[in-house]
C-alpha cells in the first residue's frame, strides 16, 4: 500500500528542522571538514511565462558531482523528501546536469535544480506570480527564498554531502533576459532627459565582426506600453520582463532551429514614436556585427505595430518580413486610411497579422458608431483588400471554423500553424491573417501574442523571407 506525506505533516517536519536549526543540533557549514563536499551557492530562477516574469525553480551548484538517484523527492514510500522548501513553492521536480541550465536534464552533474509549480494560470490571480509589481510598474529584487536539504547526498566519488540547515539563496537567474547586452544609447532625436537602453541579444560566438562568419538575421521587436518599466538594475527591462515575445526569440530552442539577433529597449519614458531611433540602432549594429542585411525582420506587440509599421512605410527596404499581434489598422490610420495603409504595407513585405476573436481593446477608438471588435476590423480589412486583388489567407472562414485555439503548445498548434501555410500555398498568398477564437487566450483576449511567439512553425515562416534588395545603411 503506498503511502503519502500530507501537508500538514511537512509542514510540521520544516517546523521540527527550524527548530533543531535555531538549537544548534543541526551542523552549520562551517563545522563541515575543509575537504567535505557542499553546497557552492544556490540561485533564484525565473522565466518569462505567459503573463511575465515569474520565479519557477531554484538552482543550487555543489562542489563535486552527483547521481540522480542520489536525490530521492517523492512522498509515496518510502517517503523520502531531500530538499523542504519554505514559503508559497511547492516542488514540482528535481533533476541535476552539469550544463546549469534548466530542464536540462542528465544523469549526473554539480547542479541540482528543484522546479516550482506554477502557481495559477487564472487571469485574476496571475498577478501573484509574477515579479514586478503590476501598479508601480516597477520590479524589485525578488527576495530570496530559505530551504533545507533534508537528507544525505552520496557525490560520484563517494563522498557525502551532510543534510544542511536552514540556507538561502544568494542570487538570481533571468532566464530570457540574462542573454541580452545592455547598451545605453544617446541620440539627437531623444529628449536630453530620456534615458533610453536598447538591449542587443547576441549570438553565441557573434561578439565581435568577422569575415570568417557567416551574417545572420536580426529580429527588431517593437515592444507596447512597457517600455519604461524599470527594474532594480535601472535597465528598463519592461519589454522584457513584462511578456514573452522578445524572449522567446532567445531561448536556446529557438536559437538552435534559427540563429539570430534580437534587439529590443527600454526607457525612461514611453515613447509613441522610436521608429527613427531605431534605424539609427540598426545602422549601428550593421557596421559593429555580422548581420544579414537581406534577413531583417519586424515584430510588434499590440501597440507597437503603430510604431512598427509607420518604420516600415518610411524605410520600405529595410525588413524583409513582419508579424503584428493584437493590433489594427482603423485603431492607427483611422476609417479613411486604414485599409489603404494596410495595402501600402503589404505592397512593401510579406506580413501575419495575429488577434484574438474577443479582443475589446480600441474599441470604437477611433468612431464611436463603429462597434466592431479589433479581431472584425482587421478582417475586414483583409477580405476589402483580397477584393482588390490582394493575396492574403485569413485563417476565420465563413463563421470562424477556421480560427487557431489559443490554449495549444507543442505539435497541436504547431499543425494549426502549418494547414493555415499549406493552405496559403495553394491559393498563392503571401499574407496572412489569424484569428484566435474567443476564450482560448489566457488572461484576455487581448494577448495574442503568448500563442503567437511559442510557435515554432510562426518563427520559422519569418525567416523564410529573404529582401532580394538587401538593406544598405545610409552613408
Amino acid at each position: 500500500m503506498k503511502k503519502r506525506f500530507p501537508k500538514w505533516l511537512l509542514s510540521a517536519l520544516t517546523l521540527v528542522i527550524s527548530l533543531l536549526v535555531f538549537s544548534g543540533l543541526v551542523f552549520a557549514a562551517e563545522e563541515i571538514e575543509d575537504d567535505a563536499p557542499g553546497l557552492v551557492e544556490a540561485k533564484i530562477v525565473t522565466e518569462v511565462l505567459d503573463w511575465g516574469e515569474t520565479v519557477t525553480a531554484i538552482r543550487l551548484e555543489y562542489s563535486e558531482e552527483i547521481r540522480s538517484n542520489a536525490i530521492v523527492q517523492n512522498n509515496e514510500y518510502p517517503g523520502t523528501l531531500t530538499y523542504l522548501v519554505m514559503g508559497d513553492y511547492e516542488i514540482d521536480c528535481v533533476y541535476v546536469n552539469n550544463t546549469g541550465v534548466k530542464d536540462d536534464v542528465e544523469p549526473s552533474g554539480k547542479y541540482v535544480f528543484l522546479n516550482f509549480c506554477v502557481g495559477s494560470h487564472d487571469w485574476i490571480d496571475y498577478r501573484d506570480y509574477v515579479t514586478f509589481n503590476t501598479t508601480e510598474k516597477s520590479r524589485p529584487q525578488c527576495e530570496a527564498i530559505y530551504f533545507y536539504q533534508n537528507e544525505e547526498i552520496e557525490t560520484v566519488s563517494g563522498k557525502t554531502i551532510a543534510p544542511s540547515g536552514r540556507t538561502r539563496t544568494s542570487g538570481e537567474i533571468r532566464m530570457g533576459i540574462d542573454e541580452f547586452t545592455s547598451v545605453q544609447y544617446e541620440s539627437e532625436l531623444l529628449e536630453d532627459d530620456v534615458v533610453f537602453y536598447y538591449h542587443i541579444y547576441i549570438p553565441e560566438g557573434y561578439e565581435e565582426r568577422s569575415d570568417e562568419l557567416a551574417d545572420l538575421p536580426l529580429v527588431v521587436h517593437f515592444p507596447s506600453g512597457d517600455v519604461n518599466y524599470d527594474d532594480y538594475s535601472g535597465l528598463y527591462y519592461g519589454a522584457l520582463l513584462s511578456h514573452n515575445d522578445a524572449t522567446e526569440w532567445v531561448m536556446p530552442e529557438a536559437q538552435s532551429e534559427n540563429p539570430a539577433f534580437v534587439l529590443t529597449f527600454g526607457c525612461s519614458e514611453r515613447l509613441s514614436d522610436y521608429g527613427e531611433i531605431y534605424v539609427e540602432i540598426i545602422d549601428s549594429l550593421i557596421e559593429t556585427y555580422n548581420i544579414d542585411t537581406s534577413r531583417i525582420y519586424a515584430i510588434g506587440l499590440a501597440g507597437g505595430g503603430a510604431t512598427m509599421w509607420d518604420t516600415i512605410l518610411n524605410h520600405p527596404d529595410l525588413f524583409a518580413g513582419s508579424i503584428s499581434t493584437s493590433y489594427e489598422f482603423y485603431e492607427v490610420y483611422g476609417a479613411e486610411e486604414a485599409v489603404s495603409k494596410c495595402a501600402e504595407l503589404l505592397d512593401i513585405l510579406p506580413c501575419w497579422f495575429f488577434v484574438g476573436e474577443d479582443d475589446y481593446s480600441g474599441q470604437s477608438y477611433d468612431n464611436p458608431d463603429d462597434t466592431r471588435v479589433k479581431s472584425q476590423r482587421l478582417i475586414d480589412t483583409g477580405r476589402e483588400l483580397i477584393e482588390e486583388g490582394y493575396q492574403i489567407d485569413i485563417a476565420y472562414g465563413e463563421d470562424g471554423e477556421d480560427m487557431w485555439n489559443g490554449l495549444l503548445r507543442g505539435e497541436k498548434a504547431e499543425a494549426q500553424a502549418e494547414e493555415q501555410l499549406s493552405r496559403a500555398e495553394e491559393n498563392g498568398s503571401t499574407n496572412l491573417i489569424t484569428v484566435f477564437t474567443a476564450n482560448t487566450i489566457r488572461q484576455t483576449g487581448h494577448w495574442s501574442w503568448t500563442a503567437v511567439y511559442t510557435n515554432p512553425v510562426v518563427r520559422s515562416w519569418l525567416f523564410q523571407q529573404v529582401n532580394e534588395t538587401p538593406y544598405r545603411p545610409a552613408a
